[in-house]
């Protein structure tokens, strides 16, 4: 007689999906093991809904980058470039900038403003410009800044990076410095974990260590029973008729594939599906298999958290300061990030007409010397220290341009 708890994929509702997690929420659990195993087929599946969302919100993240920040990133970059075709305009007119100080300004401020563009893209344009305004050509300065800064993270880290790092600008080789210390610190921890190990081992240590061993084997031998069980019940060359050697054929697919994730819960999942068991079979598991079957699901719960962390991991800078991080607090971010790129366009917008205006373009020179330009030791090592800084949204970095300065 088939047991009032058990569902069947065969009846007449064939498109419904039967789930370990549904089955174990009629079944009250009879002690603390069972209480265990059925926590943790709800966490998986919790998780694994958690998983899906991010992976649906990653490619959506994608596609309104793309259609909403990246278009007016390439607008505000060109916007700056024609600023600097103009201070290099305002340049050549003899009868511009008629004070020195002036000229001065709005040259260091070109200087730095054509700096701030070639860091995200190169022009050959804009390079020629800035060599044509400046004592340094713009591949010796380059050069010469990426040898003091590297010099100046060397000493930072306690390192040494060598002439092959492969940075080509000082975020880069300060990422690389930060990496190469945290391998190093890793590897120190690794070494020092092993030599703790070898001192502390002794004979009971490895007989604890062969136990363990004989566990895991005992538990991998769990989840190829119920391998071989689904595998014997869906071979579909057991089947003449087509329709059901079918059907076998693609639930083999999904035992072969799970088998080999280690998914315990989508063998179970397949198992209930054919009623290779029912609810009363999982209420009754043995201590011994209850054990082994909790065994794989911790393992299974830990590597989807992992990978749910790998997905969220490079939308964290985005939101700082939030411990639970969701899809809507990134599109709001990244929704502030269009509105920040979209409001400085139009500000140099404003500027390239105002800067026409020989009063205007003297006042926002004023705020420029005022606001403070150049840089010394303490502004480098700040602007080094930007590479900590959360950023711009994943898959493009921020475009420097150049700032209002007047009132």
């Amino acid at each position: 007689m088939s047991n009032p708890l058990q569902t069947s994929l065969f009846d007449d509702r064939p498109d419904r999906e039967v789930r370990v997690v549904e089955v174990l929420g009629r079944v009250k659990a009879a002690d603390k093991g069972q209480a265990t195993f059925q926590r943790l087929v709800i966490q998986i599946e919790e998780q694994r809904t958690l998983l899906q969302l991010w992976q649906d919100y990653r490619a959506r993240y994608s596609t309104r980058v793309s259609a909403e920040l990246l278009p007016v990133q390439d607008e505000l970059w060109e916007a700056g470039k024609r600023m600097a075709f103009l201070f290099d305009e305002l340049l050549a007119q003899p009868d511009g900038l008629r004070k020195k100080r002036q000229r001065a300004r709005l040259q260091l401020w070109l200087i730095e403003l054509i700096q701030s563009l070639l860091l995200d893209q190169s022009d050959e344009e804009l390079v020629a410009i800035h060599d044509k305004h400046s004592d340094f050509k713009y591949a010796d300065d380059q050069e010469l800044s990426m040898a003091l800064s590297q010099d100046m993270i060397e000493n930072l880290f306690g390192i040494r990076m060598g002439d092959e790092h492969g940075a080509r600008s000082v975020e880069e080789l300060f990422a690389k410095a930060d990496q190469e210390l945290r391998n190093r610190t890793e590897q120190a921890q690794q070494a020092n974990a092993q030599q703790q190990k070898k001192r502390r081992k002794s004979r009971k240590a490895e007989e604890a260590e062969a136990r363990q061993e004989q566990a895991q084997k005992e538990v991998s031998q769990s989840l190829r029973e119920v391998y071989r069980k689904l595998a014997s019940a869906l071979h579909p060359d057991r089947e003449t008729d087509a329709a059901a050697r079918q059907r076998k054929t693609e639930q083999m697919q999904r035992v072969n594939q799970a088998y080999e994730a280690g998914d315990l819960l989508a063998l179970l999942n397949l198992q209930l599906e054919i009623e290779q068991i029912d609810a009363a079979h999982l209420a009754s598991l043995s201590a011994q298999r209850l054990a082994h079957y909790t065994q794989v699901l911790r393992e299974q719960l830990a590597e989807l958290k992992a990978e749910i962390d790998s997905i969220i991991a490079p939308f964290k800078p985005m939101v700082p300061y939030s411990r639970t991080l969701t899809p809507d607090m990134v599109d709001r971010s990244l929704s502030a990030e269009v509105e920040r790129v979209v409001l400085s366009l139009e500000e140099i917008k404003g500027d390239l007409v105002d800067f026409r205006d020989p009063k205007k373009l003297a006042v926002a020179l004023k705020d420029f010397e005022s606001s403070g330009s150049g840089v010394d030791e303490l502004a480098d090592l700040a602007f080094l220290m930007e590479a900590f800084a959360p950023a711009a949204p994943a898959g493009r970095a921020k475009k420097a341009t150049p700032k209002k300065r007047r009132k």
